[in-house]
């Protein structure tokens, strides 16, 4: 037994040296801040123009949601849009800008119009769906 910790700490020396060597080597690395929606010059319609539309494609799914059955995909998607061109539609109301609404909007899309928990619905599927609303938003 004597003979197996012969060297001790001195052993974990060569390794040390390694590690801090390479902490040492590391780059920086600046994360970039992502531009929202209200830097970017996109010419955004008219709040009243937003408005109209995201009302007639709230009645359109309306009407196609009877055809759906409740709790497939396809339903929970059409809901999410639902829930969501309404919140814009409140947020434009509150006196908001139309593309500041499209982010304070998300929470609805989110929980299915707040009647589920907040992490129902993946952030890949929150992005294409401001995606879509700002390609129907912007002239």
């Amino acid at each position: 037994m004597k003979g197996s910790n012969k060297y001790g700490w001195k052993s974990f020396l060569p390794a040390l040296f390694m590690l801090s060597c390479l902490f040492m080597t590391v780059v920086s690395v600046q994360a970039q801040t992502p531009v929202s929606e209200a830097q970017q010059n996109y010419n955004w319609k008219s709040t009243d123009e937003a408005k109209g539309i995201l009302k007639s494609h709230v009645e359109m799914l309306n009407q196609q949601m009877p055809g759906y059955t409740q709790g497939t995909p396809l339903y929970d998607n059409a809901l999410r849009r639902v829930a969501y061109f309404k919140a814009i539609v409140y947020e434009i109301d509150r006196g908001e800008t139309v593309p500041k609404s499209l982010e304070n909007a998300l929470p609805a899309a989110a929980t299915l119009g707040y009647t589920k928990e907040a992490s129902y619905t993946s952030k890949v599927v929150l992005r294409a769906l401001h995606e879509e609303a700002r390609v129907m938003l912007v002239n």
